[in-house]
């Protein structure tokens, strides 16, 4: 359902955003949303957030296979495949800047605090590492380093990097080995876990993953999305059983707050899970399942009520859902909770 007027919870967030230059698509469809749509199960309800995103071409950010992350002022920093590298948006989606060059690439994105500090911890796929940069974009350490030694199937393929409470650091090898390591703050290696398979300790993709602390005591989960199955670790790498019901829709990506996990699904949807596992709501489920997981759908058969290949997600201090598709247009995604 589109609507001309938004609600009122809604509009005080995002009133700034319906304006735009520079858009060539009609109302409704292309590579930025220009139209509102509620979507969602009663008392879970969302609504698109239009114009949000702009980069500074007015157009479309350019090509995305990646993720997002926030810092403490709600500014959301997008990690993109080309020149960009990572593009800065204010909480009302309007565009700031580009970090430093160097930094394209990025396939995960994860911010972390140290005192009163924020930096940013990415995934740099292709260039076989791990990433730590301040809100500039210069560059503060890099891993493996000296102290990590060689790696069981090696560094290629690191899709998601996570870091704990205690600050240890988990590399998830979902296009590599399918393997987990676990590393000290000081990239020292202390465990390895998993591998290729579909057994209670393997892994087809292990794509995702977030810290999950809604138990007694804190998880990590596991997007295993070519297995098409989400599964809970300890942080000792450690398995305890299944997320939810099999099979999904190849869960990409996934961030917690308060009860529920926001999923990523690269098959056209995302959906909300309860702590038991539960789907509670669906959000922008696309029909059209020759859209799903492709990033080759042209901005012109882009829907504003329909994802094609969600792929990195987190939630806003609003209760927002940030989403970024795996697109060659490229194409963010804000849906604010409708109250």
């Amino acid at each position: 359902m589109k609507l001309p007027i938004l609600p009122s919870a809604v509009m005080l967030l995002i009133v700034p955003l319906f304006a735009h230059e520079g858009h060539d698509h009609t109302e409704g469809v292309g590579a930025i949303i220009t139209t509102a749509t509620v979507t969602g199960s009663e008392g879970l309800k969302y609504v698109t957030a239009p114009g949000w995103g702009v980069p500074s071409n007015g157009k479309n950010i350019g090509s995305l296979h990646g993720d997002l992350a926030l810092d403490k002022a709600g500014n959301v920093y997008a990690a993109t495949n080309g020149g960009p590298g990572i593009v800065v948006f204010d909480r009302f989606g309007n565009y700031t800047k580009s970090l430093k060059k160097g930094l394209a690439g990025m396939h995960s994105l994860t911010t972390v605090t140290e005192g009163e500090q924020q930096f940013i911890w990415g995934s740099q796929v292709q260039q076989k590492r791990a990433v730590k940069f301040d809100l500039e974009g210069n560059v503060l350490a890099t891993l493996p380093n000296e102290k990590t030694g060689e790696l069981e199937g090696g560094m290629g393929g690191l899709t998601e990097l996570l870091v704990a409470p205690d600050g240890h650091i988990f590399f998830f090898m979902g296009y590599g080995s399918k393997k987990i390591h676990k590393l000290k703050p000081d990239g020292t290696l202390v465990k390895t876990y998993g591998g290729k398979g579909t057994g209670k300790d393997q892994f087809t993709s292990c794509h995702g993953a977030a810290i999950d602390l809604r138990y007694d005591e804190p998880r990590i989960l596991v997007c295993d999305r070519d297995g098409r199955r989400m599964m809970h670790l300890t942080m000792d790498l450690t398995w305890i059983g299944i997320y939810g019901k099999t099979p999904m829709r190849r869960p990409a990506d996934v961030d917690i707050q308060g009860d529920y996990a926001a999923v990523a699904e690269i098959e056209g949807r995302v959906i909300l899970m309860d702590k038991e596992g539960k789907v509670v709501s669906s959000l922008c489920d696309n029909p059209n399942q020759k859209q799903w997981a492709t990033n080759g759908v042209p901005a012109e058969q882009l829907h504003d009520n329909a994802f094609s290949a969600p792929h990195g997600i987190k939630w806003g201090p609003q209760g927002q859902i940030y989403v970024t598709e795996y697109s060659q247009v490229g194409r963010l995604i804000a849906l604010y909770p409708k109250k």
